[in-house]
């Protein structure tokens, strides 16, 4: 009994010190596995993956001289690409280069940094107190003057809160984005049979788009703009293309359509009436003051 109570001790003890080993020899090989991918961070860092080639692309010809959009994003050959923070660089780019809408930055191991360059293109006039924004397809500020430019889908009733060039267009209320994006979606999809040449957001129950400058369309408020504006040139396709008029929605599936002639002769008629009132109340002031 006492045999086999001793080998028993023994056996245990080898068990123990395997076990040790064994953990021993995984932080061992834990800690090589550290060393080795922090030396690669390193050389990655310092050693490998210099800029040897700077190679800009897309629009650029057009726009730009190749080393101003180099200068602009701050980079140069020997540089190390593992240490640029390329959104940030994109971005800085973006803001200097006015005409760019878009500057991608992209590492092409081992050692080749290509700056693709897309051409902004002016799309909206959004007038607001102090001016123009002249705005790209994609939202960015391409100019700030007291001119619109020609051509281009004006906005009104916007209210901006960056107009610096250079920047995103971004609105004092989250509603104006949401009203003013709701229309670039439809304005850039192409899908409008009739197009929309400018759209007033300056009362949120009661925004007023001009198709085609031939219809004023008074759609209410700013809740399912998609639905109402494909309503609206569902009742424009039923009508002369040469026809102008004012169309507005009625609740939630009725639009009234009314000829321009036949509102701006009933304004002239409103207009005499209170002409001739008024010409009426001073003959009698005049009556009264002489009696």
């Amino acid at each position: 009994m006492r045999d086999i109570e001793k080998t028993n001790m023994a056996h245990g003890a080898n068990s123990r010190r395997i076990r040790r080993r064994k953990r021993g020899r995984s932080v061992y090989i834990l800690l090589v596995i550290l060393l080795a991918v922090a030396l690669i961070i390193t050389l990655s860092m310092t050693l490998f993956f210099n800029i040897k080639e700077i190679r800009v692309t897309g629009d650029s010809a057009v726009i730009y001289d190749p080393k101003e959009i180099v200068e602009a994003i701050g980079v140069k050959r020997g540089d190390n690409m593992m240490r640029l923070h390329l959104n940030e660089l994109e971005q800085k780019a973006e803001e200097i280069l006015i005409d760019a809408e878009c500057v991608d930055i992209k590492r092409q191991f081992p050692n080749t940094l290509v700056i693709d360059v897309q051409k902004s293109v002016p799309a909206y006039n959004v007038s607001y107190e102090y001016g123009t924004l002249v705005i790209s397809k994609y939202g960015k500020i391409l100019q700030n003057s007291m001119d619109p430019m020609a051509d281009l889908v004006s906005i009104y009733g916007y209210q901006p809160e960056e107009t610096t060039v250079g920047k995103r267009l971004c609105a004092t209320e989250e509603r104006y984005d949401k009203i003013f994006a709701s229309f670039q979606n439809l304005i850039e999809n192409n899908t409008l049979e009739t197009p929309i040449v400018a759209v007033d957001m300056s009362d949120f129950n009661d925004i007023i788009v001009n198709f085609d400058n031939r219809i004023m369309f008074s759609m209410g408020n700013w809740s399912e703009i998609d639905y109402k504006i494909s309503f609206a040139e569902q009742v424009i396709a039923l009508q002369p293309v040469t026809k102008e008029g004012y169309l507005t929605m009625i609740g939630s599936n009725q639009c009234s359509f009314r000829n321009k002639s036949d509102v701006e002769n009933a304004e002239k008629k409103i207009i005499s009436q209170e002409m001739q009132e008024t010409q009426e109340t001073e003959i009698l002031q005049e009556n009264e003051n002489l009696a």
